[in-house]
């Protein structure tokens, strides 16, 4: 059976504030997640605000070095998507070139901003064979 993908679609273009929602309620949920982004310089303002983005938010995570297993219920993957912590979740915050390389996980959030690079996310997944479904925003409970 495909993975489904929840796209979740954002008001405006900025990310990263919604991601720490999703990444806090995923959390409280109890999921192992895996947040993939593009690059290291991404990772590390991701990084810096899962710490501080709400006075009442504790996100135990770590920033993958690419290198073994991680043990963090939250781990941060920037470049090649990998699972170092054996997570069922996948959150996506920027384009992954190769959607299908997301087959191993159960449950995928992509975040979709208002921006030309997101518009084709959601055709994307469709095509690697994922079932989507599209929500608008980001909830704050735990799914």
């Amino acid at each position: 059976m495909a993975s489904t993908v929840i796209v979740h679609q954002l008001a405006g273009t900025k990310k990263a504030l919604e991601a720490c929602r999703l990444i806090e309620a995923l959390y409280l949920a109890g999921k192992r997640t895996v947040v993939w982004v593009n690059d290291a310089g991404r990772a590390a303002v991701l990084d810096d605000m899962l710490w501080t983005f709400s006075q009442s938010s504790f996100i135990p995570h770590e920033l993958w070095d690419g290198a073994g297993e991680a043990s963090d219920q939250v781990v941060l993957v920037t470049g090649t998507l990998a699972n170092p912590n054996g997570a069922d979740v996948l959150v996506v915050v920027d384009s992954l070139a190769q959607p299908e390389t997301a087959k191993e996980f159960r449950e995928i959030h992509d975040l979709v901003a208002q921006a030309a690079e997101d518009a084709s996310k959601a055709a994307g997944w469709e095509a690697a064979g994922f079932k989507v479904k599209q929500v608008q925003g980001v909830s704050r409970r735990g799914r």
